[in-house]
């Protein structure tokens, strides 16, 4: 961790992370967005294509910045200046904007015009512009990862009920804390193939605020049996679940043409409750830290299993053809 860029990217993850569980009102999302467009402009400025828009010489440009009339010293350092000089500007610029909202009319700073300071202070400012397009680049892309919304179809048309909802928002951030699963990118196989394709037509109206960009496929990806975990922002009360369950955790199961969904609470998947039976096989959810599981099937059977992507699934004994009533799940390597 003692590379520059290693902490640097732990920061933008961070940073990902918190613009997509902000509202649309926060500032950092518009201040996202307003870096993107710049990212754009300038891409485009710079690939020179044919019809592409004709930039005018910086010269004449710096007055829109809020600049006063350059000197001929300045306007050629401007001039011959890194793309990222003018990308840092324009950020330097759209962050005043931003500051100046928030604060509102009332007691915003009084600031002198640009053309009162000295051109031979005006140079050396430049090393900051140059710092935050350099850094700000980078974030401009994380926070458009992070605004983007994976919008699939969901439900089952057939049976001529409403699809579910579907939620920008991230799970609670002790779900978050509990779950690896949950905190690492979604992969390219988490949103496609017939499983994860079955999982989204299986979470029905009974759920509402599907949190898509968290849907994980935990294990069996490459056909259409396997398990695939949805959160949503509230599971309601149905026969399988009498009572509502706001921030569900929803395991789908499927297997040769036959599926189930279960949804559970974290209290339920910390306690070893987040478990189901059926296929002949007895699978569910843990926390981080576990690395095993021992359940107790009918007449005390033992069976263990590892856990993966805070996922088990052990196949039972022939002969016990199922637990009567609940197993008991065991953890161990952690609670």
């Amino acid at each position: 961790m003692s590379d520059f860029r290693d902490r640097f990217g732990l920061q933008l993850t961070a940073a990902s992370a918190a613009l997509l569980a902000a509202g649309a009102g926060d500032f950092r999302v518009r201040f996202g967005i307003q870096l993107t467009d710049a990212a754009g402009e300038l891409a485009a400025a710079r690939r020179g294509l044919a019809g592409a828009p004709q930039r005018r010489p910086w010269a004449l440009r710096i007055p829109r910045l809020g600049l006063g009339p350059p000197s001929r010293p300045l306007a050629r350092v401007l001039g011959l200046s890194d793309f990222r000089v003018r990308f840092g500007i324009q950020l330097t610029r759209a962050a005043g904007e931003l500051a100046a909202a928030r604060r509102g009319p009332a007691g915003a700073p009084q600031r002198r015009p640009w053309a009162l300071r000295a051109p031979r202070t005006l140079i050396p400012r430049l090393s900051r512009p140059i710092i935050v397009g350099l850094s700000l680049t980078a974030f401009a892309g994380t926070a458009v990862a992070a605004l983007a919304l994976w919008t699939p179809v969901l439900g089952d048309s057939r049976f001529g009920e409403a699809p579910p909802t579907i939620s920008a928002s991230a799970p609670p951030a002790d779900q978050l804390a509990a779950l690896a699963v949950l905190r690492r990118a979604q992969s390219p196989a988490d949103r496609s193939g017939a499983l994860t394709t079955g999982a989204l037509r299986a979470i029905n109206a009974s759920s509402s605020g599907v949190r898509t960009n968290y849907i994980r496929v935990l294990a069996g990806g490459s056909s259409a049996s396997g398990f695939v975990l949805v959160p949503v922002a509230e599971r309601r009360a149905s026969l399988s679940s009498p009572a509502a369950i706001p921030d569900a955790l929803c395991l789908y199961a499927a297997q040769s043409g036959a599926f189930a969904v279960n949804c559970y609470t974290l209290a339920e998947v910390r306690a070893g409750a987040a478990r189901d039976v059926a296929f002949g096989q007895v699978f569910g959810l843990a926390p981080d830290g576990v690395s095993a599981v021992t359940i107790t099937a009918a007449g005390g059977v033992d069976v263990s299993a590892p856990v993966q992507n805070n996922f088990f699934d052990a196949t039972l004994p022939a002969g016990v053809g199922g637990p009567t009533g609940s197993p008991t799940v065991t953890f161990s390597g952690g609670s």
